[in-house]
């Protein structure tokens, strides 16, 4: 999932839930014009264990389509009270988990597909469809989280992190492995997208279009007779999605003068994939979180608002710092602006997972000042990068 939870946004719709955990489903036909499409409210524990209060949802939603074959767009995680809910809303809607013939991921986060695997053991014959950009992190989870975390550690020290605060990070980010482990059961991709394929019905049918940012390989899905977009987690009711950073390869890139390795750089696609959504003339807009969003460009201007204050505000830092003749590291940048808010003496592990957020948004604005041809980045003898304003 990994976002950013918000205060509701105008022009989107969601029932207020209770803050028990119970199995009740809560089912919508969200669009007039296409009765087959139902969305369906998934539990997630998140919010049960966090423990800072409003930080995380409650609920996750997916959705059902009514065809020749069955088709749920994402699963939810793989939780006990997750498919119970969701077997309550089949059942309600005259199905069972059988039924189902096709899932189609938005992006492989185990909110979205930790119950493929579940239902396949339910007896559904069912063809798993998500990006190529994404079908390892669906057939190989657990091992990539790994990977990912690992990766972590040359990543942010080439940043400028020390050994000690990395070290914190790595621990506390370990430490929460047992929960990935558990709500994301691997299962195998039988067909793997791209922009353009069609995902078919008898009478009508959606469009992939790649979206990276949040993730490398997520889509959105477009109805464009019908003037929506299913748009996981790259738009969202109440939140504003984090994008993913990490190497793509072990090997350096020989082009490269700083001898960087290839990297995913999410902000830098989040960016592009969004400004690409302004002006549509989508009339609603179903996410993954945040119920119905009934006012579509004002949302995607937000979320793309979001991050463009927060690229401003570093690209400001950088200005004031070459005033002063001042490189800077991006640990030293996170510091300067967030370190009063979150200490790094005694932080506890939602502390931590904040600061490793926080380390990635300046990295992905840094990422997108270089894009831009407004920074220029060096590496001192020691390896960390450097930055100061073009």
């Amino acid at each position: 999932m990994s976002q950013v939870w918000t205060r509701k946004r105008a022009g989107t719709d969601s029932t207020p839930r209770s803050k028990s955990f119970s199995t009740a489903a809560v089912v919508r036909n969200p669009v007039s014009n296409r009765p087959q499409i139902h969305q369906i409210e998934l539990p997630l524990s998140w919010a049960e264990e966090s423990k800072l209060p409003g930080s995380v949802p409650e609920w996750t939603e997916v959705y059902l389509i009514d065809g020749d074959p069955l088709t749920l767009i994402d699963t939810g995680v793989c939780s006990a009270a997750s498919r119970a809910t969701l077997e309550t809303a089949f059942e309600a809607l005259g199905h069972g988990l059988a039924d189902v013939g096709r899932v189609v991921l938005t992006h492989a986060h185990r909110d979205h597909f930790g119950l493929v695997e579940s239902l396949r053991a339910c007896g559904a014959e069912l063809e798993c469809c998500v990006h190529e950009a994404d079908a390892e992190g669906v057939e190989r989870f657990s091992d990539l989280v790994r990977d990912r975390l690992d990766g972590m550690k040359p990543l942010f020290r080439e940043f400028g992190v020390p050994e000690s605060v990395l070290a914190r990070l790595y621990a506390a980010r370990l430490r929460g492995l047992a929960v990935e482990d558990a709500e994301g059961e691997r299962t195998s991709v039988d067909r793997r997208l791209v922009e353009g394929d069609r995902i078919e019905w008898k009478d009508w049918g959606l469009t992939v279009m790649h979206s990276p940012g949040h993730t490398s390989g997520h889509i959105l899905l477009e109805d464009a007779e019908a003037g929506l977009l299913f748009t996981g987690d790259q738009i969202m009711g109440q939140a504003v999605p984090h994008a993913e950073n990490f190497y793509l390869d072990e090997t350096v890139d020989p082009k490269d003068p700083l001898r960087r390795r290839p990297r995913f750089r999410g902000l830098v696609e989040m960016r592009r994939s969004l400004r690409r959504l302004r002006g549509r003339r989508d009339k609603l807009l179903l996410p993954g979180y945040g119920g119905v969003i009934r006012r579509p460009d004002r949302s995607i201007r937000d979320t793309l608002l979001y991050y463009d204050v927060r690229i401003h505000r570093i690209d400001r830092g950088l200005r004031h710092l070459a005033v002063m003749g001042q490189d800077v590291t991006a640990y030293e940048l996170w510091k300067a602006l967030f370190l009063p808010g979150i200490p790094i003496d005694g932080a506890g592990d939602e502390h931590l997972e904040a600061m490793h957020s926080q380390l990635l948004l300046v990295i992905g604005a840094l990422d997108c000042l270089e894009e831009d041809d407004l920074l220029v980045t060096e590496r001192r003898p020691d390896g960390v990068f450097t930055h100061h304003h073009r």
